[in-house]
């Protein structure tokens, strides 16, 4: 088989590279350049990415995405810290441009399949192509893949699936010489210049207005509010004998709502622009499921109740703090991904 391999200079891609190639598969090696402030993508990460295919002898390509990531990417992370919420740029980057680049990579060169470096597994079957965890649980990353088109899961390869990270470091240690292997792993907003703090107050501003606790008792004055999440506890700028969160942001009213972590705890909420990999027709309105409302969350049991096509009401058996709008709830059965949603 031949198979396009993400390759962004990290460790992880650099070993699934090479299993694949100690498989006796035709590799080929392709670097896609988001931005140039890009910190998965700068001037170091490419060179190291070219250098590891030189190692490995296979062929090297770097593909430019810069535009689509800042329209399908970028942009929208702002539009919507800007409306109050909190969104996870790697969801929407995974699903318009990481996987784009490298199915149209594929078509281009000619590959039958597209490979990363994603801690995640898949599994064909006859109830289709299903996203699965992988073996670390510890490092999963099947939660930024729940919007991954059919076509897509069709010609994905994940060779790190049934490894661990630990793994993972060794062989790399063991196949590349140090230079070649990163000394650090890439970050989540790898487009940010300065703290995301700093970048939302320069670019989406906001008007300050009063902090709350929740009997309406007014105990300071926030910077806007853009510049806060749910679930929030440091940088508050405010003095109190117990701990205080971020519970509520009342864009109407420019008031910032504060309280204990208890007051964090939901067990209800929506989720809207649904995907799906696996529905069976048996549960097409109301299934039960276990749900993960944010990256390395702990999965809760949910029982989700479908609205329409694109949402549904989510209601979890134990409460869950610092359910966020913006952020992404994804529903799994066992091991595998059933779909998910932007919380509303």
């Amino acid at each position: 088989m031949s198979i396009v391999v993400g390759m962004s200079g990290g460790t992880d891609s650099a070993v699934a590279a090479l299993l694949l190639k100690e498989a006796q598969e035709q590799v080929t090696g392709v670097t896609l350049h988001f931005s140039d402030r890009s910190h998965c993508c700068d001037l170091a990460s490419t060179q190291r990415a070219r250098a590891q295919c030189e190692h490995l002898g296979i062929p090297w390509h770097q593909i430019d995405m810069s535009l689509l990531f800042g329209s399908e990417v970028v942009t929208p992370f702002w539009r919507g810290i800007a409306a109050g919420n909190t969104p996870n740029p790697c969801l929407l980057c995974n699903e318009h441009v990481k996987w784009q680049g490298l199915m149209d990579a594929a078509h281009q060169l000619g590959a039958d399949l597209v490979a990363s470096g994603h801690y995640a597994g898949i599994v064909h079957s006859p109830d289709g192509d299903l996203i699965c965890r992988g073996a670390d649980a510890a490092k999963d990353q099947s939660y930024f893949l729940y919007r991954l088109s059919p076509e897509v899961r069709k010609r994905v390869v994940f060779p790190l699936a049934g490894r661990l990270k630990g793994q993972v470091k060794s062989l790399a240690a063991e196949s590349f010489p140090p230079e070649l292997l990163a000394k650090r792993e890439s970050q989540d907003l790898c487009f940010l210049v300065d703290s995301l703090a700093v970048e939302t107050r320069r670019r989406v501003g906001g008007a300050p207005g009063p902090v709350l606790l929740s009997d309406g008792t007014v105990i300071g004055r926030h910077e806007g509010l853009a510049s806060y999440t749910i679930g929030q506890r440091s940088g508050l700028g405010i003095s109190s004998g117990e701990r205080l969160y971020v519970v509520e942001k009342r864009q109407s009213d420019n008031q910032l709502i504060v309280g204990t972590r208890n007051e964090c705890m939901r067990d209800t909420f929506e989720v809207a622009e649904l995907r799906w990999q696996h529905l069976p027709t048996a549960r097409l309105q109301t299934f039960a499921s276990d749900v993960v409302t944010r990256y390395r969350a702990r999965p809760v049991t949910a029982d989700v109740k479908r609205l329409s096509n694109d949402r549904a009401l989510v209601h979890t058996r134990a409460p869950v703090f610092g359910v966020t709008p913006g952020q992404a709830a994804v529903f799994y059965q066992d091991r595998f991904v059933l779909g998910g949603g932007t919380i509303v």
